[in-house]
This record gives C-alpha cells, structure tokens and sequence, in this order.
C-alpha cells in the first residue's frame, strides 16, 4: 500500500466516539435500535436514520460532521462488524 492511499483512507475515517458515548449517556434507547441497524446493513440503516426525530438527526450529524454512509461505516467498525 502506497502512502498516498493510506493517507486516504485514514482521512475518510471518523471519530464515531463522541457519537457513541453521546447516545450511550443521552439516548440509550437508541442504543440497541442503531446496534441493530448496522448489523443489519445500510438499508436498514437508512430506514432506521429516516425514522428518527428531527431533532435526533440533527444532533447525530452534528457529531459526524460527515456523510451518512461514513458514520454507517465507523459505527459497523465501532462494533466490530467490518
């Protein structure tokens, strides 16, 4: 692997642990639902994202400040699933 793609990817990643402890100490009853979601892949995922409050959403991507499919991604690492 070159530097210049490692230096790529490591730009994409995300610090999904602000968000995680955000919803782990506000919401914990998001917890299992957003556990769920991403084990159950993106479509899920997305149904999950678009049936949250408003309110949720924004707070959630005030914690990202990245794509939907990112955060996707860090929470699936985050749990070990990829």
């Amino acid at each position: 692997m070159t530097a210049g793609v490692l230096g790529s990817e490591v730009q994409k990643r995300l610090n999904i642990r602000p968000l995680m402890d955000w919803i782990w100490n506000n919401a914990r009853w998001l917890w299992n639902q957003l556990a769920n979601a991403a084990a159950w892949g993106w479509n899920a995922f997305i149904n999950w994202w678009n049936g949250l409050a408003g309110w949720i959403r924004t707070t959630i991507n005030f914690f990202i400040s990245g794509a939907l499919w990112d955060a996707f991604v860090e929470i699936r690492r985050y749990f070990g699933w990829w």
